[in-house]
């Protein structure tokens, strides 16, 4: 991705905030495939708590991003930075507290605190700042890319740590990963000689109004919310499945040949997406992908082979999708809205991220089915917004 047509110091610009944004998604990551398992054993804690306990960082998430960016262009990038960062650290080292003394509701509360520290669209920010416009997309294309890699470590790296250290030792790491950061932010990152806002990059308060009413961005948004609600309600059912067939420090093996099949899917299906202008067409076929896993998680919950099966399937239709949704997105946004329709696609990400872990939670006191019941309903209805898109023509062959 960083290749000869950026300066030096777009490089090191580039390099070190994508470092910066995966070490800090690493840290949510490293929670997601454990948190189920451990939680649920916390005295006093109902499948409802513990599913807001995973979903409770995208709540903050999603309230927090867009005000910490304008508020970045007021008062800087920098400071920002550092005052999310802090707030993370406070929230992981609360959550490791809490997990310690088992304590479901003030690990909820670090959660939550752990949601206020969201960067995404305060590094969205500072990397427009930091780089000439010919080049940025590529820039966020590393940004994109670091994230990826931060999930693959975090969904193998979790149950490992968890094994040996508790899920307390999991949410310390995490603090440990944000410290490690800090010293870069606050003196290692290029300070850019002029802030502006960017309207390509960044939420434009007066844009709002044309991105809500554009039908294509508001089904891709229902789309983004559907995807990773449906991921956090997965690894809030999916892990306990697992649990009752293996031990949970064994669980690695699995989410590693979970990752290894999604990406050997991903390459290929986003290669021809893009080049081929078939993106329509990929992506119906991943959320089909989507609806069978749910089937499969239906039908073959207390039986081993089959629920791994079918969170390897599941796996494969999310990372099938989880690349050109962004790329979608932007091809119908015009270069004027396209930070604000941006901004209004992330919220819908995080707050899918909330209602997934809250409803999956909710759900299960009824019965484990019901979360994926619930997930092929709505999932359906994402399908038919699917259906009805009408295609922009750069993204088409």
């Amino acid at each position: 991705m960083i290749d000869k047509d950026f300066s030096p110091e777009e490089k090191k610009a580039t390099l070190g905030l994508a470092g910066v944004f995966s070490l800090r998604m690493l840290g949510l990551f490293l929670v997601l495939p454990v948190l189920s398992i451990y939680a649920s054993e916390f005295p006093g804690a109902t499948s409802f708590l513990v599913g807001l306990a995973i979903g409770a960082y995208g709540l903050t998430q999603a309230f927090l991003q867009i005000p910490y960016g304008l508020l970045s262009d007021k008062i800087g990038r920098i400071p920002i930075l550092i005052f999310s960062t802090v707030v993370f650290i406070l929230g992981s080292l609360l959550a490791a507290y809490a997990s310690n003394e088992h304590n479901i509701h003030l690990l909820i509360v670090g959660r939550l605190l752990q949601g206020m520290g969201a960067v995404s669209s305060v590094v969205i920010a500072l990397i427009a700042d930091l780089t000439r416009p010919e080049i940025r997309t590529r820039a966020m294309a590393t940004i994109g890319a670091s994230i990826g890699m931060a999930f693959a470590f975090g969904m193998v790296l979790g149950p490992w740590i968890a094994s040996h250290f508790g899920l307390g030792g999991v949410f310390l790491f995490t603090a440990i990963l944000a410290l490690i950061s800090l010293p870069y932010i606050i003196w290692g990152i290029p300070k850019p000689k002029v802030i502006v806002h960017h309207e390509d990059a960044e939420f434009t308060g007066s844009y709002l109004g044309d991105v809500l009413r554009n039908k294509n961005l508001l089904k891709m948004d229902f789309g983004m919310f559907t995807l990773h609600m449906g991921l956090t309600a997965v690894f809030t059912a999916a892990p306990l499945i697992l649990k009752k067939f293996m031990n949970p420090q064994d669980l690695w093996k699995v989410y590693l040949v979970m990752f290894l099949v999604g990406l050997t899917f991903m390459v290929p299906s986003t290669i021809i997406a893009e080049k081929k202008g078939l993106i329509k067409e990929v992506k119906i076929a991943a959320i089909i992908i989507l609806l069978v896993s749910f089937g499969l998680f239906v039908k073959f919950e207390n039986s081993f082979v089959p629920a791994v099966i079918a969170i390897i399937v599941y796996f494969t239709g999310f990372m099938m999708l989880e690349p050109i949704m962004p790329s979608l997105m932007s091809k119908y946004a015009n270069p004027r809205t396209k930070g604000t329709a941006s901004g209004v696609f992330n919220t819908s990400q995080f707050f899918g991220a909330f209602v997934g872990g809250a409803v999956a939670g909710y759900l299960m006191k009824y019965g484990i089915d019901y979360v994926f019941y619930f997930l092929g309903v709505i999932t359906v209805l994402w399908l038919l917004t699917v259906l009805t898109l009408q295609m922009p023509e750069k993204a088409k062959g």
